[in-house]
């Protein structure tokens, strides 16, 4: 006669749930605990992953709803937005005093942004500023060089009556020898991709050199 093995078999829907819940990297309860236990807790796993489904899909169908839309708005959408077609240095645009000591310390630059109307906008982008001493040797006229990444530009916009600009402090790296400065600027526009330049001269005080203090006594000879 052969014997009835002594082990409960679990239902074939706990099996699947429970496969369901490894697939799907859920915790499993105890081996220890009775198959009605078990099946309420795969419910439970189940219903959780039936809510992220439903989240997942209606996520993508808003993401295909998105497209859709800007399908149907045509590649010249960009020409219809306020964006960035120029940019100009304002007349303010000068050798700074950043340390109320003779002499200035770097050039202070006011950026403006413009549309395709002449108007100024407020408009996301990567700044890089360079400044030339160009009277210099080749190779050691570039005396500065300073980025203004993209999130750190909205709070150096000042707006007002008849001010609309960025303005950036951008210290010497290598004192000037000539008090004529090129100043060179670069704004890459975050909404378009595209890289804007434009440059100024301007003029600057040179530091006044500190004069060579005297030995107390002269060597002998």
């Amino acid at each position: 006669m052969r014997r009835t093995s002594s082990r409960t078999k679990l239902p074939a829907t706990i099996c699947l749930c429970l496969v369901g819940a490894l697939t799907a990297g859920c915790a499993l309860p105890s081996q220890t605990e009775d198959p009605v236990t078990l099946l309420r807790h795969s419910r439970r796993e189940n219903e959780k992953l039936k809510t992220s489904l439903h989240d997942m899909q209606m996520e993508l169908l808003a993401r295909q709803k998105q497209i859709q839309t800007l399908q149907g708005l045509g590649e010249k959408r960009l020409e219809l937005l306020f964006c960035v077609t120029d940019i100009k240095l304002g007349k303010y645009t000068a050798g700074v005093d950043l340390d109320d000591k003779p002499g200035h310390d770097g050039v202070r630059v006011y950026l403006t942004p413009i549309d395709a109307d002449g108007h100024a906008i407020k408009a996301a982008g990567a700044v890089k500023i360079q400044l030339f001493d160009l009277a210099a040797k080749a190779g050691e006229n570039l005396v500065s060089a300073c980025a203004f990444p993209v999130d750190k530009i909205a709070e150096r916009w000042s707006a007002g009556f008849m001010t609309y600009h960025y303005r950036f402090n951008c210290r010497w790296k290598t004192p000037p020898k000539h008090d004529e400065i090129t100043v060179r600027v670069e704004f890459t526009d975050y909404l378009t991709g595209k890289t804007f330049t434009t440059q100024k001269v301007c003029k600057v005080k040179l530091p006044i050199p500190t004069p060579a203090t005297a030995p107390a006594t002269q060597p002998g000879g």
